[in-house]
């Protein structure tokens, strides 16, 4: 024989089901009382709570100047000698401008400044025995600034009334908020700039230090070139080493001429004639003077000879300090025209950053959102009142139950 559980069947299920909804139904004005009380109080409550508006501003970093490794770049960080590694982004450490720009809009710095220029601590509450400072906390969480992937940066002042505002509450929050947000705009401009001229600043007088130096460099270099050249009586080297060959070649063909004449006349003539003795005499002074070349001593009437055996040594340490010399008046070129950069970057006065879409006070109010507010309203007081019907009925049925079960009999004494 099968056993049968109506307790746990489906029709017993439904009917169940049917009896819960037939319950409601007739209890269906208490759920519009409570469903109706609930609309109207919250109806009331969003019409007086305070309402929020925003306004946002976004803004398009100025791309930093490309150029080449300078010394001023370097000094700067580098941000500006390889614009297109991106190591910081890279490593997510916000290396791209409009990560920085993000950084200082969110820093300590520019909401002082705009607590200060704004008077926003008594708008925030803050007593007046208490720090202004108190105000950046409220300002940061009111304020939403976000960097695309395209580099575009949104800053969103988000402002609310007081409960029960009035046309001229909302009005003067709307500007408020539109205010706050082209004011971070302006200040994140302003401290830019003051970074800008102030490392252009730091890098001139830096390179002033530099040009100072290296012109005493080039001074010692000069001088240490013209001892050098008048101790060895080195001015143009190659000039002078082509002028000493060419009359050595000049010297020793006069030498090989004079030999051969007076081979010739000693056979003319006897060994004790003039001319045989003028011709040896005449031998003789060429060879003195071919030596005198080859030494470089002074019998030729001429200080700026380079002995030949010398001219290696000399010309390598001409080249030397001549190298020096170049080498220091390429620094002194290169580092003039970076103080001249670094003069104009530190007068300059042009913006950081282009505005793309100026913010304007709000057409609407970002919240509360009423009739969202009522639809939940409706449905969780209707849903709160069918739970407090089948509650209250669950109770009822419970307590009805206990008070007509029969009493139980007392136990019969054993004797």
């Amino acid at each position: 024989m099968k056993s049968q559980n109506t307790g746990s069947s489906p029709v017993y299920e439904v009917e169940h089901y049917r009896a819960l909804a037939r319950l409601v139904w007739k209890r269906r004005r208490t759920v519009y009382r409570i469903t109706g009380v609930a609309s109207i109080v919250m109806l009331i409550y969003v019409f007086i709570m305070p309402q929020r508006y925003e306004a946002q501003v976004t803004v398009i970093p100025v791309p930093p100047e490309s150029g080449k490794m300078g010394l001023s770049s370097l000094l700067a960080g580098g941000g500006n000698a390889l614009p297109f590694m991106d190591i910081g982004s890279t490593l997510g450490l916000g290396g791209r401008p409009a990560d920085l720009y993000v950084r200082v809009l969110k820093s300590r710095t520019v909401a002082e400044s705009l607590i200060v220029h704004n008077n926003l601590a008594s708008y925030f509450g803050v007593p007046e025995d208490q720090s202004y400072r108190y105000a950046i906390k409220p300002l940061q969480q009111l304020t939403d600034v976000e960097a695309t992937k395209d580099g575009i940066i949104n800053v969103t002042v988000k402002l609310s009334t007081g409960y029960f505002p009035t046309d001229n509450e909302i009005d003067s929050t709307k500007r408020l908020a539109a205010d706050l947000a082209n004011q971070y705009v302006y200040w994140l401009d302003r401290v830019n700039r003051e970074k800008l001229i102030t490392r252009a600043k730091v890098s001139r007088m830096f390179i002033e230090k530099e040009i100072e130096r290296t012109q005493a460099d080039l001074d010692s270099a000069y001088n240490r070139m013209v001892r050098y050249q008048e101790e060895h009586k080195a001015l143009f080297v190659e000039k002078q080493l082509e002028a000493a060959l060419q009359s050595a070649a000049q010297l020793k063909s006069q030498i090989l001429k004079a030999r051969v004449e007076l081979g010739v006349r000693k056979k003319d003539f006897a060994a004790s004639s003039p001319v045989v003795e003028e011709l040896e005499s005449q031998v003789e002074q060429l060879i003195a003077q071919y030596k005198a070349l080859s030494s470089g001593a002074d019998k030729l009437g001429d200080d700026f000879y380079i002995p030949f055996s010398e001219i290696p040594v000399v010309a390598r340490d001409l080249a030397n300090l001549l190298r020096r010399v170049k080498v220091l008046e390429q620094v002194i070129i290169y580092l003039n025209q970076q103080y001249y950069q670094d003069r104009v970057k530190e007068g300059r006065n042009t913006p950081t950053i282009q505005v793309l879409d100026e913010a304007i006070p709000p057409l609407m109010r970002s919240s509360p959102r009423r009739a969202l507010w009522m639809i939940l309203t409706v449905f969780f007081s209707t849903l709160f009142a069918v739970s407090y019907i089948l509650l209250t009925d669950y109770f009822t049925s419970i307590k009805s139950r206990a008070s007509t079960r029969p009493p139980e009999s007392p136990p019969i004494e054993q004797q």
